[in-house]
């Protein structure tokens, strides 16, 4: 058994991601493996942009877990990542489905400041082309 059977995760753009799949066998496993991106990751694997963490254990002696570790999102990370795990009893798998963001969220203060910093230019330059067209006016009359 494998959990999640099929998850859709929504990445922020530069950020890691972490995706956990959870899984119970009995017999024990005998194999297990992630599919990324046309890519095979055994539990210690890395690359640049992937780790496969080892599996570790849960409270209950049938049960484990399994990581796989993106440092970096990016529109090439989107897509399907599957987990499969192998024991004498057959064959399971789960699957996560990564989608990207480029927002993630707003600090109210940022905000507040970068208004404060745009705000006093977008004001400068309204009050020159003012000036500019009073002058025009002035030298009409």
């Amino acid at each position: 058994m494998v959990t999640p059977s099929n998850k859709t995760i929504t990445a922020v753009y530069g950020q890691p991601l972490t995706l956990t799949m959870e899984f119970c066998a009995n017999p024990p496993y005998n194999k297990v493996f992630w599919i990324a991106k046309n890519k095979v990751y055994i539990p210690g694997d890395a690359d640049k942009t992937v780790i496969a963490y080892g599996i570790t254990n849960s409270s209950d002696p049938n049960c484990h877990q399994a990581a796989l570790f993106l440092t970096k999102v990016t529109s090439s990370e989107i897509g399907e990542y599957m987990f499969m795990v192998r024991s004498p009893n057959g064959l399971a798998e789960g699957s996560f489905h990564v989608n990207m963001t480029y927002a993630s969220g707003y600090n109210v203060q940022d905000v507040k400041s970068a208004c404060v910093t745009h705000c006093h230019f977008a004001a400068i330059y309204v009050n020159v082309i003012i000036l500019l067209l009073m002058n025009c006016y002035s030298r009409l009359n």
